[in-house]
């Protein structure tokens, strides 16, 4: 691999007589991992190496075709590269100094890692907002975390200075912030061609502005996880020293252990900081810079969410949603013509207030819409970790399941007539309808595999 000469003597700059190693670390093939979902437990990986810092996370000796794994459909996992899932051990240290529950904000969070990640620390009583910047990468942020099935996530699409505007209402806020990308150039050849030091200069300039603008959003006394996947000091270790000295942010210390192989970074130009960096040739994952900071003190009042006032359901509402939810009174609903939405109880107050602020592209669950005063379920509540135990369903093979994720006809025997769930392993997949002669199937088309049958089998 050809790395830019630029590049390489920056990295000599930074790690002296380990930059050799780094740089041909560089050059070699990543390690493939997945973070299994603790809300769709599975005991597939079960004999993998785990991941040091994240105990849901397994290292792969190989990289199986997850488009034909119908588990990976389900969302039983997420492919996720080691380093970033530093992020949920970051999360959990945040989440213990909370005795109430906490508000998350996942700034720049497509393709939706972090945030799936996020969300597995946390419990239905706290609640994520899950923002992309770039229009055309929401669609695949809310598909991931729909596979994830929980309810308490709101996914917008704002710019930092709309989530700013919200004023001081978030705990936690994570900003993966875009970056020269140097830390993935074995992933990405394009990151490689598009280098230059003026190009990391801009980036750091532009990540400055999205702290400034985001960071209007935080709480006093609340905390920031920044981090990039690159590993020049412009981009990290300055703008956290930019953080510490223009706005008084204080560095966090995170526990880590020795034998993890994280670099540990203490001080940058003689201020004290606590940083977090991993590099290939030490870790089994790819570049990762990452600090935590604490917003200070001040007189700033924080944003509490106003009460809404909730009407009650009718009996005929009760019977109609009763039989697709464990519980039902867990959720508050919500009739827009004829689809009908759940969003649990304690979040109907703040996704009021978000949707006032923000542009929300998702908030609960989509239950499904009602047709002849019967509820056709929606994908979202096939893959709903709420989704009641009892429903009709019908488990089928890997090839079946994968002829149904392709939309292909399906052809099972002795079911009578009506709408189930089809489950692999017992992870719901979506609805079908069995009808006389045939069986409708209602993945959405967007949802559907498009490679051909023969080379997943």
């Amino acid at each position: 691999m050809h790395l830019p000469e630029e590049f390489a003597k920056n990295i000599q700059l930074l790690l002296g007589e380990e930059a050799v190693e780094c740089l041909a670390a560089i050059g070699h093939a990543t390690t493939t991992t997945i973070r299994l979902n603790k809300g769709k437990p599975t005991l597939q990986f079960n004999e993998s190496e785990q991941v040091e810092w994240y105990n849901a996370a397994k290292y792969l000796n190989d990289r199986p075709s997850f488009i034909a794994d119908p588990l990976f459909h389900a969302g039983t996992y997420y492919v996720q590269e080691s380093s970033s899932m530093f992020v949920g051990h970051v999360v959990k240290q945040l989440k213990a100094k909370y005795a109430k529950p906490v508000k998350v904000l996942d700034l720049c969070a497509a393709p939706g890692g972090k945030s799936t990640l996020v969300l597995d620390e946390l419990t239905d009583d706290d609640l994520l907002v899950s923002n992309e910047i770039i229009k055309t990468r929401v669609g695949i942020l809310e598909d991931n975390l729909v596979k994830w099935g929980r309810g308490n996530v709101v996914v917008t699409n704002n710019d930092p200075q709309q989530i700013g505007s919200i004023g001081a209402y978030f705990d936690i806020m994570l900003i993966d912030a875009p970056c020269s990308g140097e830390g993935m150039f074995r992933k990405d050849k394009n990151a490689i061609s598009e280098w230059s030091e003026a190009h990391t200069l801009f980036c750091a300039q532009r990540q400055k502005r999205i702290l400034s603008d985001a960071l209007k959003a935080l709480k006093p006394g609340g905390y920031l996880i920044y981090s990039t996947c690159t590993f020049n000091q412009a981009e990290n270790e300055e703008n956290v020293k930019w953080l510490t000295d223009e706005f008084g942010y204080r560095p966090e210390a995170i526990p880590i252990e020795n034998d993890w192989g994280i670099t540990h970074i203490d001080s940058y130009q003689d201020t004290p900081l606590h940083a977090y960096r991993f590099y290939p040739h030490k870790v089994k994952g790819e570049g990762l810079f990452l600090a935590c900071l604490q917003k200070p003190l001040r007189d700033e009042k924080p944003v509490v969410a106003k009460e809404v006032k909730t009407p009650r359901l009718k009996e005929k509402e009760v019977a109609l949603l009763s039989p697709w939810l464990e519980e039902m009174d867990k959720f508050h609903f919500v009739f827009k013509q004829s689809l009908v939405f759940a969003t649990l109880t304690q979040h109907v107050n703040d996704v009021a207030l978000l949707s006032s602020k923000l542009y929300v592209k998702m908030a609960g669950t989509r239950l499904g819409e009602v047709m002849k005063d019967k509820l056709v379920p929606d994908h979202q509540l096939a893959l709903s970790i709420y989704l009641n135990k009892n429903i009709p369903a019908i488990e089928v093979d890997r090839l079946d399941a994968l002829k149904y994720l392709k939309k292909d006809n399906l052809v099972i025997p002795g079911y009578g007539q009506g709408i189930y769930l089809i489950t692999y392993r017992q992870h719901g997949l979506g609805w079908a309808k069995v009808l006389p002669n045939r069986i409708n199937n209602y993945l959405p088309v967007n949802w559907r595999i498009l490679k051909d049958l023969k080379d997943l089998i």
